[in-house]
Parts: C-alpha cells; sequence; structure tokens
C-alpha cells in the first residue's frame, strides 16, 4: 500500500510502529550526514529522518530527492528528542526513522516559491495546479466544502429537494449578458448558458415540488472585477405558498448556522431583535449610506439638508433637488487637502460634478465663502457637528446626491479603519424599486421581470411606473451583497402587464416568456426564493480580498484560464460543423 497513515495523523501514541507515508517533499535539510524532511500532504506535514545508521540505503535515496518529489516511505515513528518538539504541528510530537524510500514521482523546480505570497497571480493561475499546493488555498478549498456541506445539510433538514436544472437553456432578457451556445442539429439556432436556474425553479413550483434547492452554476459574460467571475456559483432555495418574510427568516436562519459552526473567530455585530438581522428598506439605505449594500460596522451617516439647502446662498445647493451631507468628525482622524482632493476624484468616478466641503469654524472654501450664516449655523447644530469636523456634500436628483456620497462614505471607513476586519455585519435590505431607468430613458426591471410589485403599489403601474417598489431583497455583510431574492410574480395577467410595461409587444412576449404564461395558465402557487453567492460567501468567510482565492481555477481579470489555455481556437472542420464561420478582422 502507498500508506497506513496521513501526513498530518501520526502523535505519541503511534511511537514504535511501523507505518508507511506517502506525500511530497516539502523541505529538505542535510544536518552533516543526517537528513531531515518534512513530508507533506493535505492533510499536514511529518519530520521524516534519513540516518545511515538505520538504513544505508534509504540514507541514499534521501540525499537524492529534492522539493516536490513524490515519495513513499516506511519505518519507524520515535518521540523526538528533549526539546525538539514543534507545538505548532499536529505531528510535532514526533518523527519518522525511514527504513525504505520509494520515489514516486520526480519534478522540476517549481517557477515560484510555495510557501511565498508575493507571487504574481498571473503565474499562480498559470501554474494553478502547485498553487493549489499551498496551505492558504487547501485551506480555502476546504472552508468552501464546510460551507457547502452546511448549507445542503440545513436545508434537506428542512424538506428542501435538492433537483438539478440544465445548463443548456433558452436566452431570456434577465439584464447581464449571456454566453451563446450553437447547436449543430438546428442551424442558426442557440442555447444560452444560464445566468441563474430563474425560470426553472419557479416552474419547479408550478410543478407543486414546494421546497427548491441547489448549487447550481451559472454564467454571465460580463465585466469582471475581484467579486465576478466568468461562471460562478450560487446556493439558491425557491419556496411555495411563502411570504417575504418566510424566505428571509430560512436564508437568515441558514446564515446563523454557518456562524455557529464556522465563525467562531469572528465578532459577530448582531443586529438582532429576536435573533433576527437588521432589516432597512432600500429607501433609508440610500439616504442614510448612499448605498443599497451598506458596510454597517461604522457609524457614519448622512443627514438629509434639502430644505436648508433651498436657502443656503450656495448656487449648486439651491438648485439641486436633494442635499445630503456626511459628517467627518475630526475625532476619527485629520484629512489633508491632498485626503479631499482624492475623495473628490472618487466621487467624479462615481457620478457627481464634483465634491463640495466644509470644514466647520473655517471660513475659507467655497460653501463657507457663499452660504449665508444661518446655513451654516444650522448645518451645524443638524449634523451635531463641532468646529474642526469636515462635512462632504451630495447634490442633485436623489441618486446623483446620494451614490457618489456613498462611494466617499466607504473611502472614509478605510481611511479611519473604522472597519473591523474580524467582524461579520448582516443586515436585509428590502422593498427595491421595481424599475430602473436605462440610458436611452426607457426602463428595466430593477432584479427581473419575475419580480412582485407591492401590492398596494400595483395601481402605480399605470400611473407612475417608477414610484413602484417589489417584493425584493438583498442579503448584506460588511458592504457586500451576499445574494438577493424576491416573491414571484403568479398570475399570469399580472405577469402579462409587467412585461408589457418593459415595453414589450405581443411578438416578444410570447416569443421570450410565453413558456410562463403557458405554464401560469395552469395554476401556480404564490411563490418566492432567493439566490446566494457562494463564491462571495466563502470569500468573506476566509477574509480573502477576491473571490479568485476560493475558486479552484478561477479565470483572470480578462475572463481567460492562464493553465489550460482557453479561450482558445477551433479548428475550422468543428467550427464548422457548429453552422459558425469565423470571420477574420
Amino acid at each position: 500500500m502507498f500508506r497506513t497513515h496521513t501526513c498530518g495523523q501520526l502523535t505519541a501514541k503511534d511511537i514504535d510502529q511501523t507505518v508507511t507515508l506517502s506525500g511530497w517533499v516539502d523541505t529538505r535539510r542535510d544536518h552533516g550526514g543526517i537528513i531531515f524532511v518534512d513530508l507533506r500532504d493535505r492533510y499536514g506535514l511529518t519530520q521524516i529522518v534519513f540516518d545511515p545508521e538505520v538504513s544505508e540505503s534509504a540514507h541514499g535515496g534521501g540525499e537524492k530527492i529534492r522539493p516536490e518529489w513524490v515519495i513513499s516511505v516506511t519505518g519507524k515513528v520515535q518521540a523526538r528528542r528533549e526539546g525538539m518538539t514543534n507545538d505548532k504541528m499536529d505531528t510535532g510530537e514526533i518523527e519518522l526513522f525511514v527504513d525504505e524510500i520509494k520515489v514516486l514521482s520526480e519534478a522540476q523546480t517549481p517557477p515560484f516559491e510555495l510557501d511565498k505570497d508575493d507571487v504574481r497571480e498571473d503565474l499562480r493561475l498559470e501554474y494553478r495546479y502547485l498553487d493549489l499546493r499551498r496551505e492558504r488555498m487547501q485551506k480555502n478549498l476546504q472552508l468552501r466544502h464546510n460551507i457547502v456541506k452546511i448549507v445542503r445539510d440545513y436545508f434537506d433538514g428542512r424538506d428542501f429537494w435538492d433537483i438539478e436544472t440544465p445548463i443548456l437553456v433558452k436566452g431570456t432578457p434577465e439584464g447581464s449578458r449571456e454566453y451563446l451556445v450553437p447547436s449543430r442539429l438546428h442551424a442558426g439556432s442557440f442555447y444560452v448558458l444560464p445566468q441563474s436556474p430563474q425560470q426553472l425553479k419557479q416552474l419547479l413550483m408550478v410543478g407543486g415540488i414546494d421546497k427548491y434547492f441547489q448549487v447550481p452554476r451559472c454564467f454571465r459574460d460580463e465585466d469582471l472585477r475581484g467579486d465576478r467571475q466568468p461562471e460562478f456559483t450560487q446556493f439558491e432555495v425557491e419556496m411555495s405558498f411563502v411570504e417575504q418574510d418566510d424566505v428571509m427568516d430560512n436564508v437568515e436562519m441558514c446564515f446563523h448556522e454557518l456562524m455557529e459552526k464556522l465563525g467562531q473567530d469572528r465578532e459577530w455585530k448582531k443586529f438582532l431583535v429576536d435573533e433576527k438581522f437588521k432589516r432597512i428598506t432600500w429607501q433609508e439605505a440610500m439616504e442614510k449610506y448612499g448605498s443599497d449594500k451598506p458596510d454597517l460596522r461604522f457609524d457614519l451617516e448622512f443627514v438629509d439638508v434639502s430644505e436648508e439647502a433651498k436657502t443656503s446662498g450656495f448656487g449648486i445647493f439651491e438648485k439641486s433637488d436633494r442635499v445630503f451631507a456626511l459628517p467627518a468628525p475630526k475625532a476619527h482622524g485629520e484629512l489633508s487637502r491632498k485626503d479631499i482632493d482624492a475623495l473628490t476624484d472618487l466621487a467624479r468616478e462615481n457620478g457627481a460634478g464634483g465634491l463640495a466641503w466644509y470644514r466647520v469654524g473655517d471660513e475659507s472654501g467655497p460653501v463657507a465663502k457663499n452660504s449665508t450664516p444661518e446655513f451654516l449655523e444650522a448645518l451645524k447644530t443638524k449634523t451635531s457637528s463641532e468646529d474642526g469636523d469636515l462635512i462632504f456634500f451630495g447634490a442633485g436628483d436623489f441618486l446623483t446626491a446620494v451614490e457618489p456620497l456613498g462611494a466617499v462614505r466607504s473611502a472614509l471607513g478605510d481611511k479611519f479603519e473604522l472597519k473591523n476586519q474580524k467582524e461579520f455585519c448582516y443586515l436585509w435590505v428590502y422593498d427595491f424599486p421595481m424599475y430602473e431607468a436605462k440610458e436611452d430613458g426607457s426602463v428595466q426591471a430593477a432584479h427581473h421581470p419575475f419580480t412582485h410589485p407591492k401590492v398596494e403599489d400595483i395601481p402605480l403601474l399605470d400611473t407612475d411606473p417608477m414610484a413602484v417598489r417589489a417584493y425584493a431583497y438583498d442579503v448584506v455583510m460588511n458592504g457586500v451583497e451576499l445574494g438577493g431574492g424576491s416573491i414571484r410574480i403568479h398570475d399570469q395577467k399580472l405577469q402579462h402587464k409587467i412585461f408589457q410595461g418593459l415595453g414589450l409587444n405581443e411578438e416578444e412576449i410570447q416569443k421570450k416568456f410565453g413558456h410562463m404564461l403557458k405554464a401560469f395558465s395552469y395554476g401556480c402557487p404564490p411563490h418566492g426564493g432567493c439566490a446566494m453567492g457562494l463564491d462571495r460567501v466563502v470569500m468573506l468567510f476566509a477574509d480573502e480580498p477576491n473571490i479568485r482565492e476560493v475558486i479552484a481555477f478561477p479565470k483572470n481579470q480578462s475572463a481567460q484560464d492562464l493553465m489550460l489555455g482557453s479561450p482558445s481556437a477551433m479548428p475550422e472542420k468543428e467550427v464548422a460543423e457548429q453552422n459558425i464561420r469565423v470571420i477574420e478582422e
């Protein structure tokens, strides 16, 4: 056999046993005739010793091996000498004196040191199979496994069925660009890779499944960033005969389960009432924090000074629909003019024309010079500011006023070190807008077109659609959206009306969504669900900077697999079989 034990298993109770271990040579140290090697596998390290007095042939083999060679060794477990134990290793009380060695695989010198963190990411991704040997990556993948197991067990224990849905599906306009898959058998027709199993899980509810659960792969052909990949994993649920709170409670208690089993080393900021996460509306989140996924680990909040600004004397404020103030108390730290300029650039990057600011009690600066004394005094009082505190402003229509200021708030949280990295702070944001405006002035579904409008807002669909709120909700932690969901439309007539409100004519409705409307005509239960980004959840639990660190084989920022070399050109014959012709630019 290749091994009787793993490299993280042997302890003092195994002393005097003859065992066989297999693994990779982690380090090799020659101490004047006696060779010490740390042998590594997924489970840990064991120090093995090649002593010529124990076995000359084994010692000869130990002289040849090098780091990352794969070997199998047999020998006797002995206690380490007094003072030579290693409390940092599970196997630190013992060492294995080798009687026999077999070289299973030789290895070239790796292109980077596996115990170093300062390695270029593109090199790590090119040699991902080597990167996966590192302790950091193996811990992350073990954590990912543990999270998936806990989630599966949680929903299984509550009568949810795990049901797989297809990967090749019909293209539907749900927001993000889809990956197209040509059909060989049906020339000119395409499948798409699913952005999510949204319609399929709703159809499962029509089918009477009642409670569905899955950990599906999803695909979106969109620009990448630290928390996005072209292919990603969700864990999601769909439930029949439920209201919004029922879905939120089930998802919330799943995160309670994760925290109890995996979050012991984190400070859980329990914004809880009767063990429930804090819940705020989208409107409140935007008015207080300028974000629909606010980080509540720190308390900087906006103050609405729209009324006071109308008679401020400051032209920009007086012409704006809304004006919000963000106090930055000097107690948190000082901000230089260079810092303010950097925040101004950040505000511009997020859609503002600039960033007005006022240092309380200081007459310099555009706001102080051009505003009335009454406005400045009212500002000081309303924001509870003191002399020397800074106040930043957002002005314009509602979103233009709050969103850039939200980016400034987050940057101040970083600058003042207000974000406790050991803290988990959860909340729900709900009552999202039903619609959002596109650049051309038309509207699109803010979540997706199957989201149910709030019952009291349904009359506004005909008179003021942009004011309609939806039964939509996101679960947020530390400024990151972990997932979201909604109560779905189950009435065929209302669903048809929503499609019309999105500017679709009857032909388009039937072509794109006729299958859903047909299904609803056969009796559809009220239902709703939620989908969470597994990669993001693991990233936050692992305290990693991006999701590439918690995915075994991720793509880089250009959606390339540097290890396999994909995407890549295909032979002309194979392309032609798919009824496709590549045109050279």
